[in-house]
């Protein structure tokens, strides 16, 4: 049963963590470990089909939960910063850019 919990809690970490840090699609990666371990050290102490699928599944729900309240934990900024590639200095460059014809000349 210790298993269990250890499974359960290093799911939600894990999935708290990764929505933190990560965007959406690292919770598909994320995923495919925490099955896959969490099978392995279910057999290895005895766990059944049934009750190793359950563990599993819920490894996998809680993941998931704690991804996303990982998201709403993140910084508001975080995706601030990201929002415009090029910094603004006020001085325009020297050719036009997106196929804009400078009709000033």
């Amino acid at each position: 049963m210790t298993i269990v919990f250890t499974l359960l809690i290093a799911s939600a970490v894990l999935g708290f963590v990764t929505g933190l840090i990560f965007r959406v699609w690292a919770i598909a990666v994320v995923s495919l470990p925490i099955a896959l371990f969490s099978a392995i050290f279910l057999r290895a102490q005895g766990y059944g089909f049934a009750g190793g699928v359950t563990v599993i599944i819920g490894c996998l729900v809680i993941c998931q939960t704690a991804y996303f309240a990982g998201i709403f934990m993140r910084p508001s900024s975080y995706g601030a910063a990201n929002l415009t590639q090029e910094e603004v200095d006020g001085d325009p460059g020297n050719h036009g850019e997106q196929d804009i014809r400078d009709d000033d000349k």
